[in-house]
């Protein structure tokens, strides 16, 4: 982890009393009722699932205050080049395209509801105003999920999704596990479960959590997915770690907010990534998920060393 990130985790989440007391006196943006924690015990981390939300009512997620972030994030140099924008009208099978020549991001956002655009604003929480918004909400969805996230997770991160009304984000997955809540607009999400090795191989797997695996591949056969979710403002969608999706908008511009987080030790990844480098020499290792003593001992010998040995390189 660099220098920036691990500054930044530790502050988000490794000061507990800070962000209880600033939790406190902050509005509660997650309904904590008996059933919502039922629903997150059943299936944080496991499966997908929605969620309720009070975050289309902050200020910050709006148009006019996302234009003027969108303005800092360009000028100041440690925020400057991380956000992307490109334009078109890619299918669900598509790959990311490039930023369109002579556009900058705010233009982007200034003809979102005219163009074909895409925009994230990545990790806009490295803006004061709003860490100090994850900085509410980390403690928030701990509390209603019943996971201390800042013992299980680290690198919390916040990005704003901005997309033109029609416009198809294409078929990918992310690593980390997900909460994409909806501000403004509508968008059906399509889910498919990542632990079916029909729509994961193992292979490919072992390529991702090693680097190797740029786009995976879109399975015809499942064009919507194991779960679909229409999303609206006031409610959001779980969607966890390396379960691929692919969205479509509504007839509105869409606003969305991302939150997500990285497991800090994961044997499933570990044993990925020690088979992947085992079946280069021949072998034909186990695959991960049969024995759970066998990913832990790759995950601490191996997983752990490939971890450190990233960190050191990005530094």
């Amino acid at each position: 982890m660099a220098v920036a990130e691990l500054e930044l985790t530790s502050e988000i989440l490794n000061s507990a009393e800070e962000t209880r007391a600033i939790a406190s006196v902050a509005e509660t943006f997650f309904t904590n009722e008996r059933e919502d924690r039922a629903m997150f015990t059943r299936n944080f981390d496991h499966k997908p699932f929605q969620f309720r939300h009070a975050l289309d009512q902050h200020p910050a997620f709006q148009l006019p205050a996302l234009l003027k972030a969108a303005e800092r994030l360009s000028k100041d140099p440690r925020t400057a080049g991380k956000s992307h924008f490109e334009s078109g009208s890619p299918d669900r099978n598509a790959w990311f395209g490039a930023r369109p020549e002579g556009q900058t991001i705010v233009d982007a956002i200034a003809s979102i509801e005219s163009g074909k655009n895409w925009v994230i604003l990545k990790r806009i929480h490295e803006d004061p105003e709003y860490r100090e918004i994850l900085m509410q909400l980390v403690p928030q969805l701990s509390e209603v999920a019943g996971v201390d996230i800042a013992k299980v997770y680290y690198d919390p991160t916040m990005t704003i999704f901005i997309t033109s009304p029609g416009r198809i984000t294409p078929y990918h997955m992310d690593g980390e596990t997900n909460f994409l809540a909806q501000i403004h607009g509508t968008k059906m999400v399509y889910i498919y479960d990542g632990k079916n090795p029909n729509v994961l191989t193992t292979e490919q797997l072992e390529k991702y959590w090693t680097g190797n695996l740029p786009k995976i591949d879109y399975p015809e056969n499942l064009p919507h997915g194991n779960w679909q979710y229409k999303l609206q403002p006031g409610n959001g969608v779980f969607n966890p770690a390396i379960f691929p999706h692919w969205l479509q908008n509504g007839s509105e511009v869409s606003v969305s907010v991302s939150m997500n987080f990285k497991r800090r030790h994961d044997a499933t990844i570990g044993a990925s990534r020690f088979n992947h480098f085992a079946r280069k020499f021949g072998l034909q290792p186990e695959a991960p998920g049969r024995s759970k003593g066998v990913d832990r001992a790759k995950e601490m010998f191996f997983g752990r060393a490939y971890e450190f040995a990233k960190k050191r390189l990005k530094k």
